[in-house]
């Protein structure tokens, strides 16, 4: 999901271009349901490696108290990105794996991921190690995870929508607050000043490239968030709830805000025109 100027887009661009998303292909599914654990095509961590599972998670970590702080904190992340999508209703199918190495070197050796990778998803789990990138990667690519069952499938119409609620998430596991743009430095200020078309939003796909290689890159990522946090923060989080339902059962965009927000917007251009105009 998560493919991928300076860090004005600094650690920010770090973890973003940090992660890759697997085809689910290279290894067979369990027949536990989408989200049921899945053999990861990986190296496993050393013997000695503790695991903790928790309501929605299975954490492989070196050390107890590492692997229960990162269960703890992704089941913060779970509630937050629930609390954001009003979606309390939904259940998964199973628990979100995370397996966490000692180090990056351990991790590339293990994944053979290349070297600017931070994180890794196959399936239904999270692969990273231990560093400053660690707790964004999950929150981002968490994000995915449930936005992608909850959908059925990974749906790349809805690309914007699903990278740029997976970044308000990972701004907020980046601060602990949200605050507009603070992760995206002068490419706020240029989103604002000369946004990207609509037809634009929803027509780039910047799967397979990184931030760093390709201004616009990080440009698309930061109005996706923008337009994502508008939706959810102007809109509400009741009407977002009704949003992404209206999407999943194949109603278009327009209808699909039409139905979620009465009496706010009318259609997607509506909403495009109102982001646009807000401060």
């Amino acid at each position: 999901m998560l493919t991928k100027s300076t860090l004005a887009l600094g650690f920010f661009a770090a973890a973003l271009c940090a992660c890759m998303d697997l085809p689910e292909s290279a290894a067979p599914p369990s027949s536990g349901g989408a989200a049921a654990i899945m053999r990861l095509p990986f190296q496993p961590l050393d013997p000695g490696a503790y695991e903790q599972v928790s309501l929605h998670f299975k954490v492989a970590a070196y050390g107890t108290d590492n692997a229960h702080q990162i269960s703890n904190q992704a089941e913060g992340f779970y509630t937050g990105i629930m609390t954001d999508t009003n979606l309390f209703s939904f259940m998964p199918s199973g628990l979100y794996e995370i397996v966490v190495y000692a180090s990056h070197d351990e991790y590339v050796r293990k994944t053979g991921q290349p070297d600017w990778s931070g994180g890794v998803t196959y399936g239904n789990a999270i692969c990273s190690y231990n560093g400053p990138q660690l707790l964004q990667t999950i929150a981002h690519e968490m994000t995915h995870l449930i936005f992608n069952e909850y959908l059925g499938r990974p749906r790349r119409d809805l690309l914007w929508v699903n990278e740029g609620l997976a970044v308000y998430e990972q701004a907020k596991a980046a601060s602990g607050t949200r605050v507009p743009g603070e992760l995206f430095g002068s490419i706020h200020q240029q989103m604002r000043s000369q946004p990207l078309t609509l037809d634009d939003i929803l027509g780039f796909v910047p799967l397979g490239e990184r931030t760093d290689a390709d201004q616009r890159v990080s440009l698309w990522y930061a109005q996706s968030e923008s337009m994502v946090q508008f939706m959810i923060e102007r809109g509400g989080r009741i009407g977002f709830s009704q949003f992404l339902p209206a999407l999943r059962d194949g109603k278009s965009f327009d209808e699909s805000i039409r139905s979620a927000y009465i009496g706010v917007w009318g259609d997607l251009v509506g909403f495009y025109s109102a982001w646009q105009a807000s401060p």
